[in-house]
């Protein structure tokens, strides 16, 4: 209502959405004032509608293959709980009445869990506080951003993450370049895309070589070593020459979202036997922990008779 209202008043709508900030990225907004200043809004909307359309799509492949392991560790956590609060108190209870000899594996988990049985109130709260905690890390935006570099630097994640850096930005400067928005805002609103670290500080250089006279391409490979991949800058250097680098760009978000959902289905194959190996020995673990004093209980009675 207030847009529709602005707009009846004489104001462009570029300039109105402009004050939702939390609702239009800077991508939407320098869409929209290119087509208005080109007189292409149809077309612009056209090109914004597609983007919305392949970044949403990326997202939902990242949290397809997450969901798998999140479910099991979520799982295992439970489970641990579960045990922890109700079943190994009352195994401790048992044993202890019997007055049997127990391996220092069960001793040590017994004594753990008469520990929590006897504080249950106290247990539940320090579990309580730390879902909280780990609640308001991810909240907080300088610890969410902390915890986000940290894990973005790990070995296999740091490669997804360049990749998904990598087409977003591609598919944000082709996207940008199509509507007509001048060259040197596209590189400074695409930039902000990136996510990782080492390739986001790089990218604070683009505009600034671009409107001293080099070209994108030289700008990617400057520095002793650029961090965006050599296929990258070649391909972007063959759209420059040719004068089709929006389409160039487009073709690499392309190749490299389908690079992200190989390598996500690669990932999840591989994690997938490699949790079911930690639940494997953690519940066989258990259950030797427990059960080594079962049977020796029953070889006791056998041998009394």
């Amino acid at each position: 209502m207030d847009i529709s209202f602005q707009i009846r008043k004489g104001k462009n709508l570029s300039s109105v959405l402009s004050k939702y900030e939390n609702d239009f990225d800077p991508v939407f907004l320098a869409m929209v004032k290119a087509g208005e200043e080109s007189g292409t809004m149809d077309k612009s909307f056209d090109h914004l509608s597609k983007q919305l359309l392949m970044a949403h799509e990326l997202i939902q492949k990242v949290k397809g293959a997450m969901m798998y392991p999140i479910i099991i560790v979520a799982a295992m956590g439970a489970n641990f709980i579960v045990m922890l609060v109700f079943v190994l108190p009352k195994m401790a209870e048992v044993f202890t009445q019997l007055n049997v000899k127990l391996p220092t594996a069960t001793r040590i988990m017994l004594n753990f869990g008469n520990f929590v049985g006897d504080n249950q109130i106290f247990v539940l709260g320090v579990i309580l506080m730390t879902v909280i905690s780990i609640t308001l890390m991810f909240t907080i935006k300088k610890s969410r951003q902390l915890i986000s570099n940290t894990f973005m630097s790990a070995p296999i994640v740091k490669n997804i993450v360049k990749q998904i850096d990598v087409a977003r930005f591609a598919r944000t400067l082709s996207t940008l370049l199509k509507s007509g928005v001048p060259i040197i805002v596209a590189l400074d609103v695409s930039s902000e895309m990136i996510r990782q670290p080492a390739l986001q500080k790089f990218s604070k250089k683009f505009s600034k070589g671009v409107s001293e006279g080099e070209s994108l391409s030289e700008v990617l490979s400057s520095g002793k070593v650029s961090p965006f991949p050599s296929t990258v800058v070649q391909t972007i250097k063959a759209g420059e020459k040719s004068g089709s680098l929006e389409i160039v760009l487009e073709e690499l978000a392309d190749f490299y979202e389908r690079e992200i959902d190989y390598t996500l289905k690669r990932l999840t194959s591989l994690l997938e036997p490699l949790l079911l190996l930690v639940i494997g020995i953690a519940v066989g673990g258990m259950v030797v922990i427990m059960i080594t004093p079962i049977y020796n209980l029953v070889g006791g009675i056998e041998g009394q008779f």
